[in-house]
């Protein structure tokens, strides 16, 4: 690979390289042009040094709208037909383009993007991201939101580069948004007990207990079918989830591949599912012909499927008409990780529950509740090495 400069009429100097050849083997060649000799012996420097390492990257005048809009989102389309990435996932991605990332830097020259217009873009998205808040919302995204965005833009740029679009992704310079912002704070014992004894005679009571004892997430429940349950063991197995695409539903892969489970169930929930399925049956009988049979077990009375959104907005104003909190169907998992780890399970039962794609991720998540069961841990293992004999029961 060479280059060479010459000059271009009165006042303007050329840098042409080699840069190898196309598929065709036909040469090909990059041309800047410079309005003094010795700048264009300095890219010419540049550019040759770039080669030799193999990070040189043709200019290019798209900016990041054009490149995300046209290259990578048609990309990630591709990836789904190929069933390499959940139709939910690539829904997200776009979601977050077009509502955040193009809006405020879509004029931006992709070669020109850099850390501190990511920096920004996050600052503002805290400051002014919701497009709509509701009265009494702050109108600033939450940090999980933000680190959402952060990761749309880094894997865009991570395809940029691996494209040759792009010598760096300079993402990975970004002052990058916190891994796993506070959760909201789970419901109390007593508003956990208060809340299980308003609902139970409410038709989706059984989503609420396995929600709150399986820890499940909101897909995962609303794509459960009888076929997944094993009642006479006491077994629920995780194999698809209902997902929400636009606003159609779609059946998808569970998240991780560790998603991909089967958990135990309490013999409390084992006799309220078989009350719910004696139920349902009930029900099929009565609608005859016309039940809408899928085998899903949480179904209207006529056995249409549950919107994953109105699972949502039921259990929220479940939670209102009990006065507890009024939280995200989501925050049950949290509430079934803070009780069992509280109760004594260990950690990698907890994340094997969970579907979390490691421990790690559980132990990150819930550092604050491994800390403090720590420190109980310390406490009850001194007394027993500074009071032998003592019965545990006394050692508080």
């Amino acid at each position: 690979m060479r280059g060479h400069i010459h000059k271009r009429g009165k006042n303007s100097w050329a840098v042409v390289v080699d840069i190898g050849r196309d598929e065709d083997g036909k040469r090909r060649q990059r041309w800047q042009t410079f309005k003094t000799e010795g700048e264009a012996e300095a890219a010419l420097t540049e550019v040759l040094g770039k080669l030799a390492v193999d990070e040189y990257v043709a200019p290019s005048k798209a900016t990041v709208g054009e490149y995300l809009r046209k290259t990578w989102l048609p990309h990630l389309d591709d990836q789904v037909e190929a069933g390499k990435l959940r139709p939910s996932t690539v829904s997200q991605y776009r979601t977050l383009t077009e509502a955040h990332i193009i809006p405020r830097l879509g004029t931006v020259k992709l070669r020109s993007l850099n850390a501190v217009h990511l920096d920004n873009l996050y600052a503002e998205l805290r400051r002014n991201g919701r497009r709509a808040p509701r009265r009494n919302q702050s109108p600033g995204l939450s940090e999980s939101s933000i680190r959402a965005v952060h990761i749309t833009v880094s894997k865009a740029l991570s395809h940029a580069v691996k494209k040759g679009v792009l010598a760096k992704n300079v993402a990975k310079n970004a002052e990058t948004p916190a891994a796993h912002a506070a959760e909201q704070t789970p419901w109390t014992a007593e508003e956990l007990a208060k809340f299980v004894e308003t609902t139970q005679s409410d038709r989706l009571y059984p989503a609420w207990l396995l929600a709150l004892t399986t820890g499940l997430r909101r897909g995962e429940l609303a794509g459960l079918r009888w076929s997944d349950l094993n009642l006479d063991e006491g077994t629920l197995t995780v194999s698809v989830a209902r997902v929400v695409v636009g606003y159609k539903v779609v059946d998808s892969t569970p998240k991780t591949p560790k998603s991909r489970r089967t958990i135990a169930l309490a013999p409390a929930v084992v006799e309220t599912l078989k009350g719910h399925r004696t139920r349902q049956k009930a029900e099929c009988l009565k609608w005859g012909r016309t039940w809408a049979e899928d085998g899903l077990l949480l179904v209207r009375e006529d056995g249409q499927p549950y919107h994953p959104q109105y699972l949502t907005q039921s259990f929220q104003r479940a939670a209102k008409r009990a006065g507890v909190p009024v939280l995200p169907l989501h925050s049950t998992r949290h509430n079934h990780a803070t009780n069992g780890l509280r109760a004594g399970v260990d950690l990698l039962t907890m994340s094997r529950r969970l579907g979390h794609s490691s421990v790690a991720i559980t132990g990150d998540i819930y550092s604050h509740l491994v800390e403090e069961l720590d420190q109980e841990a310390a406490n009850r293992t001194a007394d027993l090495v500074l009071l032998p004999g003592k019965p545990t029961a006394d050692l508080g």
